[in-house]
C-alpha cells in the first residue's frame, strides 16, 4: 500500500512575497511592518494591511530573522577605541539606532588602512544593514568591499563632497586655518604645529595642511613636528622642549590633539615654565581633561555626539530608501557640522 505523501509544514502558506506584491512594496517593507511598524509609511500599511486580511497571511517570526538577507546589527569601525574623542560618536550612533531595533557592533582600525579593511571584510560576512566609516581614505580592497557588497556606508568624521558615500563631518583644514588664524590674531608669530606622528591619521595631516596653509597666506614660515612614537604625554612633553629650544623658539604651539597638549602643560607645570607668557598651547578634541588643566587648554571642540547622532539617521534613511518607502535622493549626502573653538588660559 503506497503511503501517502506527507505535505511539508507550512507549504501551502501564503508567502511574504506575495503579500508585499499585492501590497505593491518590498518584501523587507512587509517584514518591517511587522517588527517596526513605525518605520512603515501610514499609506504602505493601509496596503499591506489589506493584502494580509485577503490573503489570510500569518507572520512566521521563526523564519523571519532567516529569510532576510539583512542583518538588525549596524558595523561601525573607528580608528582608536581608548580615544576618548570617539566614544561620544560611538554613544550618538547607538543612541539614535536603539529604538529602531538596530545593535552596533564596533571595531578598531588603530589608525591602519589594512585593521579597516580587515573589520570591513568581518563585518560585510555578518550581512549588517549598513556600515559607519571613520573618514574618507580607505584602502583599494575596503573599496572594492564597500562597491561589491552593495552595503549602504556612511562615512564620518570629515567632509569630502565629491565621496559616493554620505558624508557626515567637517573640513579637518579649515580647522588648522581657523587655530592657526586664532593665534595670529593674539598676536603670536612664531607658531608651529605638532602630529601626532602616525602616518595613517589623515585627519591630522589635513589639519597640518590647513596651518600650512594659514601661515603661507598671513606671509609667515610654517614648522611641523612629528611626534615620536610613544605614549602620547611623554611626546607631547618632547614635542614642546624641541619647539622652545634654537634660535627661533615657539611663541605658539598647535598640538594635533588635546592628550599631546596635554603631556606639555603637564611639563610646564612641573618646571614651571609660564603658560602662555613663554609659549602659547592650543589642542584639539576638547577631552574632559582641557578645562581641567593649569592652565586649562584652549583647544577646537568637534561635534562628537552630533556626528554619531546624524550618521546613524542617515543609516535609517539609506535603509528606507533601500525598501522603496522613500525617494534615495532625499537623503542628504554632504552633512558639514559645525565645530567650537573653546578659547581658555593656555592662549
Amino acid at each position: 500500500m503506497t503511503q501517502p505523501t506527507r505535505k511539508r509544514r507550512g507549504s501551502g502558506r501564503v508567502k511574504l512575497r506575495e503579500v508585499a506584491e499585492l501590497a505593491g512594496v518590498s518584501p523587507m517593507t512587509v517584514s518591517r511592518y511587522f517588527s517596526q511598524r513605525d518605520l512603515v509609511a501610514q499609506e504602505a500599511q493601509m496596503r499591506i494591511a489589506a493584502a494580509i486580511e485577503q490573503t489570510g497571511y500569518v507572520a512566521n517570526v521563526f523564519a523571519g530573522g532567516l529569510a532576510s538577507a539583512r542583518g538588525k546589527s549596524v558595523g561601525m569601525v573607528i580608528p582608536n577605541i581608548s580615544g576618548g574623542v570617539f566614544a561620544e560618536t560611538v554613544q550618538g550612533v547607538t543612541d539614535t539606532l536603539r529604538p529602531h531595533g538596530y545593535q552596533l557592533l564596533l571595531a578598531s582600525s588603530n589608525y591602519s588602512g589594512d585593521e579597516e579593511e580587515e573589520a570591513v571584510r568581518a563585518f560585510i560576512g555578518w550581512s549588517p544593514a549598513a556600515l559607519i566609516l571613520t573618514g574618507h581614505r580607505h584602502t583599494r580592497g575596503t573599496n572594492q568591499l564597500l562597491a561589491k557588497s552593495g552595503i549602504p556606508v556612511v562615512q564620518t568624521w570629515d567632509h569630502k563632497p565629491s565621496s559616493e558615500h554620505i558624508q557626515v563631518g567637517f573640513s579637518h583644514i579649515d580647522v588648522g586655518k581657523d587655530s592657526t588664524r586664532y593665534l595670529y590674531e593674539r598676536g603670536y608669530r612664531r607658531i608651529a604645529f605638532v602630529h601626532t606622528g602616525q602616518l595613517e591619521d589623515f585627519r591630522a595631516i589635513e589639519r597640518a595642511n590647513g596651518y600650512d596653509i594659514a601661515m603661507s597666506e598671513l606671509g609667515l614660515t610654517p614648522t611641523t613636528f612629528k611626534s615620536p612614537p610613544l605614549a602620547p604625554l611623554e611626546a607631547g612633553k618632547l614635542a614642546f622642549q624641541s619647539l622652545l629650544r634654537g634660535r627661533w623658539p615657539a611663541e605658539a604651539i598647535i598640538f594635533a590633539n588635546d592628550n599631546l597638549a596635554a603631556g606639555a602643560l603637564l611639563y610646564c607645570l612641573r618646571e614651571k615654565i609660564e603658560i602662555p607668557r613663554e609659549c602659547a598651547v592650543m589642542g584639539f578634541g576638547d577631552l574632559s581633561i582641557a578645562d581641567k588643566l593649569v592652565p586649562s587648554l584652549t583647544t577646537i571642540r568637534p561635534p562628537r555626539y552630533d556626528i554619531g547622532c546624524v550618521a546613524a539617521q542617515r543609516v535609517l534613511e539609506l535603509l528606507r530608501a533601500e525598501d522603496g518607502e522613500i525617494p534615495a535622493d532625499t537623503v542628504q549626502r554632504d552633512n558639514v557640522l559645525p565645530y567650537e573653538l573653546i578659547e581658555r588660559e593656555s592662549t
